[in-house]
């Protein structure tokens, strides 16, 4: 079905698909609160000794589901720039492509953990008793790893590893964190990747700076040409950054990372997070919309955003909403500026209803009362023809 009637419909399938998986299925239990991600230098991460397997609240904020019926980001490739990707993670079996390293070599292996946590946000297969399932759990992940052998990375690295994902023809590309200096060479990978139609999503800098201060503006994101994702937690509050970093988006700074071995998970958050959370979400676009451009799929991002206001700090851009993000009829780049209320965002701690899930119960309940009509109706008819 195609046209404005297709469209209709795929979207009341995806909110009565919300409706049965957020209010009507059980969120489960978790076997214990998972450690957070190890950060020990000189050791690799194993697997986590608890495996969760209640939705957190991100992905019931986000509700990625809801767009599951029309897209699951299917053909589309997400290079996760960071500490590499194990292709041994149950969660991304089959899903891990060779990848490569700054210094040569595959990527397809994790000893930080940070790059796999990260991907199974993107695009982690639900798996029977494995946990919840990544924002688009058909992409595919590009791995490239930018860490030294102390886990740290350069301005250098960070360039070639961007030029690395261009040229191995990713579609989104997620750069989990940044350096505070913007080089030359690190413009240069970002202009060629934006010049190649991929979209840049990069986290805003979520270091402290100096003296208990605001952290510096960190790069790529600070870039006008990259999609900049500030982390916002349960309770609204922002993540530090710069006043004039320029984040143009919102998202959950909190979520379970799947480890590089075993089926278990750690705790992560921070702007790394959320940007893989709109990875995600840019994934699921660029599949069900083939023929936007990455600054069209950027614009569709930013402005179905939902606007906020009340938090206790306030954080540029607006939140990230995935269905809207993928189904609704946003404005393409070049059109005027959708207006956006001024203020915070506002996370609720326990969120409730989903949009989509307000939408299906209004239309579960006008289908219900064109039902109670048409049998009065037919009753009706039904009774005058009866001999008097």
């Amino acid at each position: 079905m195609t046209g404005a009637a297709g469209r209709r419909r795929a979207g009341v399938v995806g909110t009565l698909v919300a409706v049965a998986v957020l209010v009507g299925s059980p969120a489960g239990a978790a076997d214990g609160e998972p450690p957070p991600l190890p950060a020990t230098a000189g050791s690799c991460v194993g697997p986590s000794p608890v495996t969760v397997r209640e939705t957190p609240w991100a992905l019931r904020l986000l509700a990625p589901q809801s767009s599951w019926p029309l897209t699951r980001g299917a053909g589309v490739v997400v290079a996760v720039v960071d500490s590499g990707v194990s292709a041994a993670a149950p969660a991304l079996a089959g899903a891990v492509r060779a990848g490569a390293d700054v210094t040569g070599g595959r990527a397809d292996s994790d000893c930080v953990g940070r790059g796999t946590a990260l991907a199974g946000i993107v695009a982690a297969r639900p798996t029977a008793g494995g946990g919840p399932g990544g924002i688009a759990p058909d992409a595919e992940i590009l791995p490239v790893r930018i860490t030294d052998a102390n886990r740290r990375i350069s301005p250098a690295r960070l360039a070639t590893g961007i030029r690395l994902a261009t040229t191995a023809g990713a579609d989104v590309i997620l750069v989990a964190t940044g350096v505070t200096t913007a080089t030359p060479e690190l413009a240069d990978a970002v202009r060629a990747a934006v010049d190649r139609d991929v979209l840049v999503v990069a986290a805003v800098t979520d270091r402290g700076g100096d003296g208990g201060g605001d952290p510096p503006v960190g790069y790529p994101a600070g870039f006008p040409t990259v999609l900049a994702v500030n982390a916002v937690g349960a309770d609204g509050t922002a993540g530090p950054v710069a006043a004039d970093a320029g984040t143009d988006l919102a998202a959950p700074g909190a979520g379970l990372g799947i480890a590089p071995r075993g089926s278990g998970h750690y705790r992560v958050g921070g702007a790394a997070v959320a940007a893989a959370y709109v990875a995600g979400v840019a994934a699921l676009v660029r599949a069900y919309h083939p023929g936007l451009s990455q600054a069209e799929v950027r614009a569709r991002l930013e402005r179905t955003a939902v606007p906020g206001g009340g938090s206790t700090r306030e954080v540029g851009g607006g939140m990230l909403d995935a269905y809207a993000a993928v189904a609704a009829l946003a404005p393409r780049q070049g059109d005027p500026p959708v207006p956006v209320a001024a203020g915070p965002v506002v996370v609720p701690v326990t969120p409730g209803p989903s949009r989509a899930a307000r939408v299906a119960g209004l239309t579960v309940l006008g289908a219900f009362v064109v039902t109670l009509l048409v049998a009065a109706a037919t009753l009706t008819r039904r009774g005058s023809r009866r001999p008097g």
